[in-house]
């Protein structure tokens, strides 16, 4: 601090102020709308509860010392490479946070990242405003910093927490331009853009984007002669690819991983488009307050920053070049908005999933700079521009008035948007007469409120009352950790979840059966498919397992678990799909759980590679059969469709059935209907399964905790009984659904209608018999020929392994390009098995095999960063020694 000026000091001073004023804010209004779990509360924003603690928890793993899961882990889903989610997730230096809780409070810890960095968002904003603009009322820039910090998009986008760092650094990296521009130091700048690239390459990228429009906006307005600005250029250019060096550590691997998944999606954007009008209407309505929730662009920042970003444009005080340049900027940003190829470009050419205009953060820091330069002109010309004050709010006036009639037509309506044209007027007034001390101060209260305000309504939008993640990880580590190591030396499964969160395996440390990520290979989402369980290409699901997939895929032991859905809490979700494991070996009980043991194939052994397999589609019971047999070299079927028929009722339900297929709806609509399917001629306990068509699947609202919140009598459209115990599943595909008959083998389906559904079409519910023998023999003749592990490691395995006649190794080893293999010391060729699994090769004979890991563009990537590193000083030192040798020549003319 004594290294600081008296301005420097004051600069610094409230930009703190800024800083601890929005933590304050969030912090109070993240707990009146539970979304605060420190009091109480989730916070439902982005994929936070369902994807990013479980990986917060891979980080804390990674931290301590298992460095060996950094490539490649089995802890991701089936196991895949890491260099993806660590650079998109998890390379922010703000994630030491979470070594300062336990992991049973990982979502506290989130929430406290969440927290510092909103509140730095703020800290940053404050201080370029301060360091660019003259302020002679100091609370402006404080206010404008509360804005970007409390901002549509910040609230809105708050749970996805990797990308604020960027929001954090953005001001920093345009001071750091501008800087450059100016003075030709680019030290400051190249540090700042690698960091915002390296902490998440998806804002970066996007911060990129936007600073080469920044900085031909800024050298267009400052051009003297074409010569600087040649020289200007270079500088920038020259200290930008310096940055993209740096980076490579990162990025390279990065893009290896996703140029194998995501990247090589050729179809993922063929049926993407914009509605010009709908979305540019929309974008319009989420200026004003009530409207931050995430289906369209979230670009709230307060009435008052938008009445004097008008006023902007209409103040002769500014110039005509940079006012025209500005409004070029906008005509960008609303292409952005309304044209697909535009939009796709700042999410690197990728349809978004969810979360859609992820770019906006740039319009509102755009927005809010233009209003700061507005407010510093308004604290330096008293007086002078009422005029223009009463035409840029009455201007405003009207887009709010355009706003109403944009809600009314294509909504969300609601009463916020006649508030906000109040709010319009009042602050219009306000302006006007802000020459004022205590306008000024009415002013900036006012504007408060409304920002709280609108990050009220929009938090209220994401929270939920619930305690249950500390017990719940506690209790799982517990039960997890009594579960015997061989049992755990393959896969584990369970049938309940908190959130949705199919990433547990990061959590608790097993090798898992479930994934959920943008870096996911959708490949083995493909094969899910097929086999029978709600995938896509970001996720793939184990609820719906069967005897047959456990064996395919080493699930050694499954958890069980009696609770109900939601008797927990709103977050927890209990599928209760796995009755076919009643007659399996207990492993052991504790309170509510039941861990199961399964018969299973190895992790490797010698069989077929399976790869030309045909699937049927939607038919998992042919298609499980398929697998099972292709791998073991065997023909005999373990699952096969009963003849037995269901006896069939119904009440307030026309019922009627062709081609296998039932269609069904509901008479009176005040009233539930019910369709029964009983199976009364089973054997006593007997094990199966009910087939249930997707159809069916898409009718079922597994998790729908914001209706539950918002209107306590709300019914769910459809639900599905089995034997009186209510099941929760998952769309995409037809899937299988464990079952066990009672004691008088007696087996009974119920379907309500409800709430607003109607009808419903779906296949018959058929029974799926199992063939325990057949698939004892299956297990065992693939045990015979297992390879015989002497290290088994997230990116090492080793052993040997006798290969016979017509024979390879097959495994269910995730493939991926950083897999290298060696036969008995030699390089050997990967092939695969099933398309995405590890398989090779081989020659009859007894071999040792040994696969290694590697991450793809690791080590390059690191020498690039060391040249981008040097290239950095050299640089540096470069432009310094110039800088010395064109004062000693103006000194000696």
């Amino acid at each position: 601090m004594k290294y600081l000026s008296k301005k420097d000091k004051k600069i610094l001073k409230l930009s703190v102020i800024s800083c601890l004023t929005t933590v304050v804010l969030f912090f109070l209004l993240s707990t009146l709308t539970d979304c605060n779990p420190i009091l109480g509360g989730v916070l439902y924003s982005g994929d936070l509860p369902n994807q990013y603690l479980s990986f917060f928890q891979y980080y804390r793993h990674l931290m301590v010392g298992n460095w060996s899961s950094a490539g490649f882990t089995f802890l991701n889903g089936l196991g895949g490479d890491m260099a993806g989610n660590i650079g998109y997730y998890l390379l922010s230096p703000l994630n030491f946070v979470v070594f300062l809780f336990p992991a049973s409070k990982m979502n506290v810890a989130v929430y406290v990242i969440i927290l510092i960095k909103l509140g730095l968002m703020s800290g940053t904003f404050t201080w370029l405003t301060l360091k660019w603009f003259k302020f002679n009322y100091q609370a402006y820039p404080i206010f404008l910093g509360i804005a970007y910090g409390l901002s549509g998009y910040s609230v809105a986008y708050a749970g996805n927490v990797m990308w604020l760092d960027g929001l954090v650094l953005l001001p920093l990296i345009a001071y750091a331009l501008v800087r450059g521009i100016k003075t030709n130091k680019w030290l400051a700048y190249s540090i700042l853009l690698a960091c915002g690239i390296i902490f998440n390459y998806y804002i970066g990228y996007m911060i990129c984007i936007f600073l080469v429009i920044l900085f031909f906006a800024y050298t267009v307005n400052n051009f003297t002669n074409r010569k600087l600005f040649i020289h200007q250029f270079i500088g920038f250019a020259i200290s930008s690819i310096i940055s993209g060096l740096i980076s490579a550590v990162v990025i390279l691997p990065t893009f290896l991983n996703l140029s194998s998944n995501k990247l090589s999606q050729a179809d993922f954007n063929s049926n993407f488009e914009i509605k010009t009008l709908i979305s540019g209407g929309k974008a319009i309505s989420r200026l004003f307050i009530g409207d931050t929730y995430n289906d369209w662009a979230p670009i709230f920042v307060g009435t008052l920053a938008l009445i004097v970003f008008v006023l902007y444009f209409i103040d002769s005080h500014n110039s005509i070049k940079e006012r025209i340049t500005n409004l070029v900027i906008g005509f960008i940003f609303v292409l952005s908005i309304t044209v697909p190829k535009v939009y796709l470009l700042w999410h690197g050419g990728q349809q978004t999933i969810a979360y859609p205009y992820r770019f906006g953060f740039i319009i509102v820091f755009w927005i809010l700079l233009l209003a700061a330069k507005e407010l510093s002109n308004l604290s330096e010309y008293k007086n002078e521009n009422k005029k223009e004050r009463l035409i840029a709010a009455g201007i405003y006036l009207l887009v709010s008035l355009a706003a109403v009639y944009i809600r009314r037509r294509i909504g969300p309506w609601n009463i916020y948007a006649w508030v906000a044209v109040l709010i319009v007027i009042i602050f219009g007034i306000l302006v006007y007469f802000s020459d004022k001390r205590f306008v000024r101060v009415t002013l900036l209260l006012v504007g408060l409120i409304e920002i709280a305000g609108n990050a009220y309504i929009g938090l209220n939008h994401l929270g939920m009352k619930s305690n249950a993640y500390p017990a719940y990880v506690s209790e799982n580590q517990e039960i997890i950790s009594r579960i015997p190591a061989s049992d755990k030396s393959g896969r584990l499964a369970k049938n309940y979840e908190l959130n949705n969160d199919r990433g547990e395996g990061y959590t608790f440390g097993y090798r898992g059966m479930e994934e959920f990520s943008s870096n996911n290979d959708s490949r083995i989402s493909s094969l899910m498919t097929d086999l029978g369980f709600s995938t896509f290409r970001y996720f793939y699901y184990y609820q719906t397992g069967s005897v047959v997939t456990d064996a395919i895929f080493n699930v050694k032991a499954f958890i069980d678990s009696s609770l109900t859905n939601q008797s927990i809490s709103p977050e927890y979700v209990s599928y209760g799909l796995r009755n076919d494991l009643k007659n399996h070996p207990v492993i052991l009980k504790q309170g509510n759980k039941t861990v199961y043991r399964n018969e299973t194939l190895p992790f490797a052994f010698a069989g077929g590679l399976s790869n030309k397999l045909k699937f049927k589609e939607e038919n998992p019971v042919y298609n499980q059969n398929l697998v099972l047999n292709s791998l073991t070299q065997t023909k005999e079927d373990v699952l096969s469709y009963s003849s037995k028929q269901a006896k069939i009722e119904s009440n307030n339900i026309k019922l009627k059935f062709a081609k296998g297929k039932f269609k069904s709806e509901r008479i009176t609509q005040d009233k539930p209907g019910t369709m029964t399917f009983t199976y009364d001629n089973l054997k006593p306990k007997q094990v199966g399964y009910i087939r249930f068509s997707k159809n069916l699947m898409d009718q079922i609202i597994v998790l729908d905790s914001y209706q539950l919140k918002q209107n306590p009598d709300y019914r769910l459209p459809f639900t599905v009984a089995i034997n009186g115990k209510n099941i929760h599943l998952q769309q995409y595909t037809d899937q299988l659904i464990g079952v066990q008959a009672d004691k008088d083998g007696k087996l009974t389906i119920k379907m309500t209608l409800d709430g607003r559904a109607n009808r419903v079409d779906f296949k018959y519910p058929r029974f799926v018999s199992i063939n325990q023998s057949a698939l004892t023999n299956k297990v065992n003749k693939a045990n015979s020929r297992r390879m015989e592990f002497s290290a088994f490691r997230d990116s090492y395995v080793a052993g040997n392994i006798k290969i016979g006649k017509n024979e390879s190794l097959v495994t269910t080893i995730p493939y991926s390009k950083g897999w290298k293999a060696e036969v008995d010391g030699k390089p050997a060729k990967i092939n695969r098995t099933l398309k995405v699994f590890i398989g090779l090769k081989m020659k009859p004979g007894v071999h040792q095999v040994t696969l290694r890991y590697k991450t793809p563009g690791l080590l390059i990537g690191a020498l690039i960063s060391i040249v981008g590193i040097i290239s950095l000083v050299i640089y540096t030192w470069y432009l310094k020694k110039n800088k010395q040798a064109d004062k000693s020549s103006n000194e000696n003319k």
